[in-house]
């Protein structure tokens, strides 16, 4: 294994037990696919449609989300009718709050550095289609993942919360963390995190 990989592999390890040990959550890593992915939603009464889940594209995408702090679940990211992240403050389990007040989301202030389309360059949605369309008034990012599955329990209320809004056309996406089979992982990677 290269040095570089190697400090790669350090930092994201570092990282994920700092946010861990936070929690005093336990981790156990599994490579997961599509098919278990939606079998995992459905035994937890999560209707989906596949145009709403997505995972991250390849192991680069999961430790480069783990240097930047995206690998937290529950989170959420808000964009607005334009692709443009919204600046909420609400991070973590107090997402929760901001969801039940959508109207207001929409019309926050946003960054335009940050859009839509270029967090979608990490994300492969399971059906391909396009996520973006036009007459959306608010687009919503939902981490989680099962080896955090416990977190993701709140991740699922928001998800199920949001399919009730009658006010504004919302789009959902809920990305799924997981380590996945079709990354084709080096066995030292996988050794490396300790897959199962």
């Amino acid at each position: 294994m290269n040095k570089q990989l190697l400090k790669c592999f350090l930092g994201l390890l570092f990282f994920m037990q700092l946010s861990m040990a936070q929690q005093d959550v336990e981790v156990t890593f599994m490579l997961e696919n599509h098919a278990s992915i939606e079998t995992y939603l459905e035994a937890q009464q999560v209707s989906f449609f596949e145009g709403e889940l997505a995972t991250l594209k390849g192991f680069e995408n999961f430790v480069a989300f783990s240097k930047v702090g995206k690998l937290a679940v529950p989170e959420a990211y808000f964009f607005n009718a334009q692709g443009e992240l919204i600046k909420n403050r609400n991070k973590g389990v107090s997402c929760g709050a901001t969801i039940k007040k959508l109207a207001k989301v929409a019309h926050m202030k946003t960054d335009p550095t940050q859009t839509l389309e270029d967090f979608l360059k990490d994300v492969h949605i399971l059906d391909q289609r396009t996520f973006m369309e036009d007459g959306t008034t608010l687009y919503v990012v939902i981490n989680w993942a099962k080896f955090l599955s416990e977190q993701s329990e709140v991740s699922f209320n928001w998800f199920n919360s949001l399919h009730h809004s009658d006010t504004l056309k919302v789009k959902v996406l809920l990305l799924n963390l997981d380590l996945q089979e079709a990354w084709n992982m080096t066995q030292d990677q996988k050794d490396f995190l300790g897959v199962l």
